[in-house]
């Protein structure tokens, strides 16, 4: 059976096992009578050789940074697709509070509402991260089993919300984040800057529940830009905002008037002039809300468009909704005008419409 204590080769561990308790069972029998249960009398069982369990590599703080930082998303050239980063944002922030078990029923829908709120236009939205993200190592999902499944793979969400299963962060990243919890921060900060425009980040993070304040003070920005992309394309429109024709300087230094990429830099937007247009600060981020767009009148001339989502009272009507229909303020060169494609990427990803007759 043994020699050594190896196993010798091409004996199956069941039969091995089998051997064993038919050796035991002839032991006993040869004992005499009323010895059996004599406790010094003990069948010297063979050493088994069983292989051993042994655990990965602890997950470092490093390891998690470099899995956010490798998020994979659907694509489909250049659709918006932030589902899983609002997932993500969405555990982070209750984690922070405390709570680590997320029922789907208790997460599609203020999932759904962050889809409606932060993602791209669309008619329905989906929690499909919910189901999509345990592929990036950062969530695991128990009670799935006997919810029906679509050929892409995606779950029938009347079986979800019948069957209730339960997602968290995987045991390994959950223990570095309660190790470690201004990584949370960190985190957050991360897949802000990855996946959305600066102008959404205070209010993304109010509705989660953050402190705009605590977490956005003395944050950089990862990702580079042309550093000649702004001083473009506010000489290119006189430094003035091409919608209400706003511009303000304390000494010499501009004030309030920003260069907003059209179609967005995290969207690998270009940092051509064609791609950009001079705004205040507040028709910059109305801009990147989508509480207006910009469309082609005639090849020379872009005006203005405010969907029908978007209302207010006295202030939106003086700033916002006066300026429907009428054109922009011409750049210096017809070269400079926003490019069409841009345009209409943003009709598509963010523009909030339709648009109001």
């Amino acid at each position: 059976m043994e020699q050594n204590g190896q196993v010798p080769e091409g004996t199956s561990m069941p039969s091995l096992a089998c051997s064993f308790l038919h050796a035991a069972q002839q032991s006993r029998q040869a004992l005499p009578s009323g010895s059996r249960g004599d406790a010094s009398l003990v069948v010297q069982w063979p050493t088994l050789w069983l292989p051993t369990a042994t655990s990965g590599p602890e997950l470092k703080a490093d390891d998690l940074r470099a899995r956010v930082n490798d998020l994979t998303q659907w694509k489909q050239g250049d659709v918006r697709a932030p589902h899983k980063p609002l997932l993500l944002l969405y555990a982070l922030a209750r984690f922070a509070e405390g709570i680590e078990q997320f029922p789907f029923n208790r997460t599609e829908k203020p999932l759904v509402q962050l889809l409606n709120d932060f993602g791209p236009p669309r008619k329905r939205h989906d929690a499909y991260s919910f189901w999509r993200l345990p592929k990036d190592g950062l969530w695991t999902i128990s009670g799935d089993d006997d919810i029906r499944r679509t050929p892409s793979k995606n779950w029938f969400v009347t079986d979800a919300r019948r069957d209730n299963p339960v997602g968290r962060f995987p045991d390994d990243v959950a223990a570095v984040l309660r190790a470690n919890p201004p990584l949370i921060s960190e985190l957050v900060e991360t897949l802000l800057d990855a996946h959305f425009e600066p102008s959404y980040h205070e209010d993304l993070l109010t509705a989660l529940g953050f402190d705009p304040d605590e977490l956005l003070t003395g944050r950089r920005t990862r990702r580079k830009r042309d550093p000649k992309f702004r001083e473009a394309v506010l000489r290119a429109y006189g430094y003035k905002c091409a919608v209400c024709g706003f511009e303000a300087r304390v000494g010499s230094t501009l004030i309030g008037v920003d260069a907003a990429h059209v179609k967005w830099h995290r969207a690998h937007g270009s940092d051509e002039v064609s791609n950009g247009v001079a705004l205040c600060a507040l028709h910059h981020r109305l801009l990147d809300r989508g509480a207006f767009t910009l469309a082609a009148a005639s090849t020379r001339e872009r005006v203005v468009v405010v969907g029908e989502d978007t209302h207010g009272g006295e202030g939106f009507e003086r700033w916002l909704l006066n300026y429907h229909g009428l054109p922009l303020a011409a750049p210096v060169r017809d070269t400079y005008r926003v490019a069409e494609p841009a345009m209409e990427w943003h009709h598509r990803e963010v523009f909030r419409g339709p648009a109001r007759t």
